[in-house]
């Protein structure tokens, strides 16, 4: 125990603090158009909704076609189980 004591010691020892001249001085703040600030908020807005957005409609669209089989024919229960499965997933994804 002794031992790592000193060792932490010789460790804090050697850290050397930045002079006044390694510090710079901070740069100025530069203002910039708010035209391509709109534009990264719109494609982030669109790439985040469009994503969520899309993704359940191919999920139902697989679930429906696995869970009736070839040229089956969907059932009103088969589309209100797979919509409410895709639903809770949401739900549970985004909390």
């Amino acid at each position: 125990m002794l031992q790592c004591s000193i060792m932490v010691e010789e460790m804090a020892n050697s850290i050397a603090a930045p002079q006044p001249a390694d510090l710079t001085a901070p740069r100025p703040i530069v203002r910039h158009s708010r035209g391509g600030l709109w534009g990264l908020v719109l494609g982030s807005i669109g790439v985040v909704y469009g994503d969520i957005g899309t993704s359940p409609l191919y999920a139902f669209r697989v679930a429906v076609t696995t869970a009736m089989g070839p040229g089956g024919s969907p059932t009103p229960a088969v589309v209100l189980g797979i919509l409410s499965l895709i639903l809770w997933s949401l739900i549970i994804i985004v909390t």
